[in-house]
């Protein structure tokens, strides 16, 4: 009887786009070419190019990289208002497989009836939008953690009702322990009556040094995506390392990936030529 095959996790890249938070890390046009050809030849789900509506030059990477690239999905940052859902649509339209990735702040500085209707609204509208160009559309519901349960819960509701595919769970800042993310996940999956439409990812931070540890804890809660960068690349202290991303779920019982394993070093030494900065995992 053949075995049951092992439930897939979903790589998705953000050096690119996160990994230029770095201080003093610019990439242009040539080096993400470059890298994202690399990413694609070793498989990699998910390639997040840039934020058009933040940075200019962005856009002009993620359309010259949508052209090249033709096995892994391109993707494009932008919040939740429409023009920057827009850049998205236009920057990934020459892409075989593009992805819009929409974030909004759920961490609402001031907590009325008026401001959650508009916060909803405003992710029901840009999910909406996004789906009239792109059939593969990615929510982010930021600073999660610290928002107000009830509130993320009916957040990540209304964006799966409104047409996303992925819903991301970051933890923003950085600053949860595992106990404390898997707490979270676990609340929204009781939580949320339609999460079962959605594949659910995790964005980590590594300001506490957790940012592994807590992507490959949130998959025995049903997470399927893991958001992460080459050499740990991101804002503040990064993000999860790719590669130990990697090669934990390969030592897992539990998961599998297609992600070719034997061109993490080479990735990591082209982040390292790109960037300036000495991966200190390596070797």
């Amino acid at each position: 009887m053949a075995q049951p095959s092992l439930p897939k996790i979903i790589i998705f890249d953000t050096t690119m786009r996160d990994g230029e938070l770095t201080p003093g890390v610019k990439m242009d046009i040539h080096q993400k070419v470059r890298l994202a050809k690399l990413l694609e030849e070793m498989r990699v789900d998910v390639i997040e190019v840039g934020y058009p509506g933040a940075i200019k030059k962005d856009f002009d990477e993620i359309f010259l990289v949508s052209k090249e690239i033709k096995q892994s999905t391109i993707c494009g940052l932008a919040n939740s208002k429409l023009n920057e859902v827009m850049d998205v649509a236009l920057a990934i339209k020459p892409a075989l497989q593009g992805r819009i990735h929409i974030y909004t702040q759920v961490n609402l500085k001031h907590q009325s009836k008026w401001a959650e209707e508009h916060t909803l609204e405003a992710i029901h509208d840009s999910i909406g939008l996004a789906r009239n160009y792109c059939g593969d559309v990615e929510w982010s519901a930021f600073d999660a953690p610290r928002s107000q349960p009830d509130f993320l819960c009916k957040a990540v509701e209304t964006a799966i009702k409104s047409g996303a595919k992925t819903i991301s769970i970051p933890d923003s800042l950085g600053l949860s322990s595992p106990i404390e993310f898997s707490g979270l996940l676990n609340m929204l999956f009781n939580r949320v009556s339609n999460i079962d439409r959605a594949t659910i990812s995790v964005h980590c931070h590594d300001d506490l040094g957790l940012a592994v540890e807590n992507s490959i804890a949130a998959l025995s809660w049903g997470v399927r995506q893991i958001e992460c960068s080459i050499n740990g690349l991101g804002a503040r202290k990064g993000n999860a390392d790719l590669g130990e991303v990697i090669k934990a779920i390969i030592n897992h019982p539990n998961y599998s990936v297609d992600v070719e394993q034997s061109l993490i070093d080479e990735a990591s030494e082209l982040v390292s030529e790109i960037t300036k900065i000495i991966n200190q995992s390596v070797g």
